[in-house]
């Protein structure tokens, strides 16, 4: 037997603290669903072609998706306790985007100016999730 530290002291974290991989994935996840429905929703014609309207009722409800990934990616870095700015820049898709999606009437250009500031602020938290904490 090897001498043994009386002292040593393990500290135990809960799954949902301490794991950055799955949380990564579902940021991820959420920016890539977020981006498939704004392609799904970007048309340019005028007259009622009942394949361009379907395809905006698609991307509408995947955008549905991607925001509710989103929230999910957004209270799940408040839980590991990410400073408040990552969590907000995660969330910023299903706030800006998701808003301006369910609010506008089809035919507009609003969601995706708002992806243009929603995604690359969400890449921004993802980087500022997964950088090290500097212990105090």
């Amino acid at each position: 037997m090897g001498p043994q530290n009386g002292d040593e002291r393990y500290v135990v974290l809960p799954w949902w603290r301490g794991r950055s991989l799955p949380w990564a994935v579902l940021v991820i996840v959420s920016i890539v669903v977020t981006c498939i429905a704004l392609e799904r929703m970007a048309f340019f014609i005028t007259e009622s072609d009942p394949e361009f309207i379907e395809r905006v009722r698609v991307g509408r409800l995947v955008m549905l998706a991607g925001s509710a990934a989103s929230l999910a990616a957004a209270i799940w870095s408040q839980v590991r306790g990410n400073p408040l700015w990552v969590t907000i820049c995660v969330a910023s898709p299903a706030v800006l985007v998701g808003l301006a999606t369910m609010m506008m009437t089809p035919p507009s250009l609003t969601p995706l100016v708002a992806g243009l500031v929603a995604l690359p602020a969400a890449v921004a938290g993802l980087i500022g999730g997964l950088r090290p904490r500097v212990k105090d």
